[in-house]
């Protein structure tokens, strides 16, 4: 028992220590549900296997999120009333306490909505108390076992900061012992229990708002006595685009409205397209919004008068970054497309 002890410190270390070199999400959150525990043989002595209700589940989560990838640790508490035993009329309780490391991985980075699933090991501290049969004691006993859980959900995101999840779990332990209260024999009982819970995440350094994008630089005049000066057009502008969005804010519009007018007046033959994506979720769907982004701002500028066969576009996904990141950050100035006038 010591030497697991010990396993289980190390392992809780190391989850611990091993995504500090990365650069992602911290986050916490709070759980609580229903759990039915399975039937337990209580193999020892004959006529002592168990039956609950339906009982409860609570667990709080600590944990770091780098692009779809989760490490976690976990402190969950479960409780079931004892109502059979050997058949005949019981009363009693058994609990466990466990404290739990996760690797958790989330599909659909992209969306609000977040599938996951999820593997876990770590302790439990197994309690019967004193499990009665008929009023009268029956068993009794408490102990450390090695824990193991595997659990599939879904998340919502409210916020940038507040997701909502609902999630199934499986829960079991090795064989722990009880004793029988008549003979004082040793019993190898079972733990294996099925919970459905309800909960929520807080997301700490939630991504910020795209920033507004640069003035525009103004020429100054041509020293005297020389020719009326003349401002020299701006020939490159960048628009943002909100997370994992194709659609043209109020603020890229104005943009747009200023690289249209400014290629009307240059009389350019050729505007260049550049869509981008921030480093978040896999490259090929990074790949598929840039090139909505860039159909996007392509069919803004035909509405301002530019025709489509002088608008070039070019979908670059998550390989070029204007911020150089790790794989999975949401930058806002990723987000973006640039526009480049001859």
């Amino acid at each position: 028992m010591r030497s697991f002890k010990s396993l289980l410190a190390a392992a809780v270390v190391v989850g611990a220590l091993a995504p500090v070199a990365a650069q992602a999400q911290w986050y916490v959150g709070l759980d609580a549900g229903a759990q039915l525990l399975q039937d337990s043989k209580n193999s020892g002595v004959a006529g002592l296997k168990s039956e609950s209700d339906v009982g409860w589940l609570t667990q709080g989560v600590v944990g770091y999120a780098f692009g779809q990838w989760r490490a976690e640790g976990e402190l969950s508490y479960r409780s079931s009333g004892v109502s059979k035993v050997g058949g005949a009329t019981g009363s009693g309780d058994t609990s466990a306490l466990a404290p739990m490391f996760n690797g958790v991985y989330e599909f659909l980075p992209q969306s609000k909505w977040h599938p996951f699933v999820g593997l876990g090991i770590g302790a439990a501290r197994l309690d019967n108390g004193t499990v009665k049969k008929n009023g009268a004691n029956a068993y009794s006993g408490d102990d450390w076992q090695f824990a193991y859980q595997g659990f599939a959900g879904v998340g919502y995101d409210l916020t940038s900061n507040v997701e909502l999840k609902a999630q199934y779990r499986y829960f079991s332990t090795l064989n722990y012992e009880s004793k029988a209260a008549t003979t004082n024999t040793k019993l190898d009982s079972e733990y294996r229990d099925h919970g459905l819970m309800l909960g929520f995440v807080y997301k700490f350094n939630a991504p910020k708002a795209a920033p507004a994008p640069a003035p525009a630089p103004v020429a100054a005049p041509a020293p005297v006595p020389a020719p009326k000066p003349v401002a020299q057009a701006q020939k490159n502008y960048i628009v943002f685009f909100d997370f994992d969005k194709a659609q043209i804010t109020p603020e890229a519009a104005r943009v747009l409205q200023q690289a249209a007018g400014a290629a009307k007046t240059a009389g350019a033959a050729r505007i260049d397209l550049s869509a981008h994506t921030d480093l978040s979720g896999s490259a090929k769907y990074n790949q598929a919004l840039s090139e909505k982004r860039g159909a996007a701002v392509k069919a803004q500028l035909e509405q301002l008068g530019i025709p489509a066969s002088q608008i070039v576009v070019v979908a670059k996904g998550k390989s070029s970054p204007m911020v150089p990141t790790p794989d999975g950050v949401r930058e806002p100035q990723n987000r973006r497309v640039e526009i480049v006038l001859p």
